[in-house]
């Protein structure tokens, strides 16, 4: 899931770096989202994060504008969305309907 500010959408992209992503761990290659992904998206604007690990079940949140990395969640949490003020994504109620 990506999120972009309604300013970068031009009707067909979002232009410039999304606000906010949330990526589901693939098993091959894990890799890739806790390390590679982790840098670009840091280094090119991203302001938030998310990395779900259907396998660990677990959400490592990385916020970028707060300094905040890997801060480590089950999937038992209610996870506030740090660049939004009130959204709030309740994992337990996720893994009951996907029976994980």
């Amino acid at each position: 899931m990506v999120i972009c500010d309604k300013n970068k959408l031009d009707g067909k992209r979002c232009n410039g770096a999304p606000d906010f992503i949330i990526e589901i761990v693939s098993p091959s290659n894990a890799s890739d989202d806790y390390i590679r992904k982790l840098y670009y998206y840091k280094n090119y604007g991203v302001r938030e994060y998310w990395i779900v690990d259907p396998q660990r079940k677990s959400v490592t949140i990385n916020y970028f504008e707060g300094n905040l990395f890997n801060v480590p969640y089950t999937f038992d949490s209610v996870i506030k969305v740090n660049i939004c003020e009130d959204l709030y994504i309740n994992f337990s109620d996720i893994s009951k309907l996907l029976h994980i």
